[in-house]
């Protein structure tokens, strides 16, 4: 059984209204447990909108997705909530990082309101400080970074809930090719670890790059092709 499996799924927004407009079109895929799927296809293709549905932050207008098994499409929200909270981490493309707080209060936000302490959720946030090589800016506010420091604080944020899937929406759109090449080393840490894997991406280093064993290539919100490594 797939990890994911998405089943003729469609995504209409202002249905019935003159700006009707349809993002997704009877897509169907599936990825497997430790895939690094990678959702290629110009702007306007659909691939924010797929990510979206799959990483259960929004609901498609028709269709099913089934993560581990499970229907997500009908749940309640506080059930859906619960999925993204445990099961998944994401990575944005502005990083959505709060900058009056610290690199170490940003990376602890996904972990409230776990019923757990705070010392523990507070070693857990800086373990993974650690193993990016971040832990030493702990204290520092976001707006005292570089760009490179982020996307560590936003990956560490990603990791800190110690997801079964990472979704990350055009990664690597502001970093040089010395931290795109960093980014996917994280990545590829994270996939042996046993992480499946799905970047939406226009970036050419991340779609050729070895690391990645899925494409699923976009247009016009309909699959055009997926092809497996």
């Amino acid at each position: 059984m797939a990890l994911i499996e998405v089943e003729k799924v469609s995504k209409v927004h202002n249905p019935g209204l003159a700006d009707e407009m349809k993002a997704l079109d009877g897509v169907s895929l599936s990825i497997e447990r430790g895939d690094v799927a990678v959702l290629t296809g110009p702007s306007g293709s659909g691939k924010t909108s797929l990510i979206s549905l799959i990483g259960c932050m929004a609901r498609p207008t028709e269709g099913k997705i089934r993560v581990d098994g499970k229907d997500v499409v009908k749940l309640p929200e506080r059930f859906l909530t619960d999925i993204r909270r445990r099961r998944f981490g994401f990575i944005f493309q502005q990083f959505h990082l709060i900058r009056e707080l610290t690199v170490l209060e940003n990376v602890l936000l996904p972990l409230y309101p776990l019923e757990t302490s705070f010392r523990t959720m507070k070693d857990t946030a800086l373990a993974i400080l650690h193993k990016l090589r971040i832990d030493g800016k702990k204290s520092l506010k976001i707006k005292n970074l570089s760009g490179g420091e982020q996307q560590r604080v936003a990956i560490a944020r990603a990791l800190v809930n110690e997801p079964q899937i990472i979704v990350a929406d055009e990664p690597t759109a502001h970093l040089d090719s010395r931290l795109a090449q960093e980014f996917m080393d994280i990545l590829k840490l994270c996939n042996q670890e046993g992480k499946t894997i799905i970047i939406a991406t226009h970036d050419p280093f991340i779609q050729t790059n070895p690391l990645v064993s899925k494409t699923i290539a976009m247009r016009d919100g309909r699959l055009e092709s997926m092809k497996k490594k």
